[in-house]
């Protein structure tokens, strides 16, 4: 089963979302905006702009207290159970370049030279430095979260099978 590629798991629509559209993050990652949403104690609308946005995309809000309350070296299960509840069609685009990087490696292989090949073929963007943004966040996200190995592969599988069955409604019986 570990060797088993989810190459026919992941798709590439989520609940009618293309996983192309909206598919560029801001540039902050999860790890820095949960930081600073702690040491001002939840105040969301203190966070600067790019944090705004990785802090909207993830839906954080509704998981702002558990947060708080919880030890940092908690938040990564935290983020992702909240992600296991959440439709990708909901969150914004840091969640979808966690999901893109795996998708990308499953279905055309890893690291960021091949990533960026897809991104251009997929026509997300031909811009070099978008594509870095993409990999860059997500990469850093999807390592922070334990779901994702440095080169784009994916690391926890099983998180992966869970977060599609959500998505595609395949849920065991």
């Amino acid at each position: 089963m570990d060797g088993e590629k989810l190459k026919d798991m992941l798709p590439d629509h989520l609940k009618m979302r293309s996983i192309t559209e909206s598919a560029i993050p801001k540039t902050y990652s999860l790890k820095t905006v949960l930081n600073q949403m702690i040491e001002m104690k939840g105040l969301d609308c203190t966070l600067k702009s790019k944090g705004k946005s990785c802090y909207k995309a993830y839906e954080l809000g509704e998981i702002e207290d558990i947060l708080l309350e919880s030890y940092k070296e908690e938040w990564p299960c935290i983020v992702k159970a909240h992600l296991l509840s959440k439709s990708l069609y909901e969150l914004g685009a840091n969640a979808i370049a966690i999901y893109l990087i795996a998708f990308i490696s499953e279905n055309y292989g890893p690291g960021k030279e091949i990533f960026s090949r897809a991104v251009k073929e997929l026509e997300i963007t031909k811009k070099e430095n978008l594509i870095r943004t993409i990999w860059k966040v997500g990469q850093c996200d999807g390592q922070y979260l334990g779901v994702l190995n440095a080169d784009g592969t994916i690391r926890d599988k099983n998180f992966f099978r869970q977060w599609t069955r959500v998505e595609c409604g395949n849920f065991p019986i």
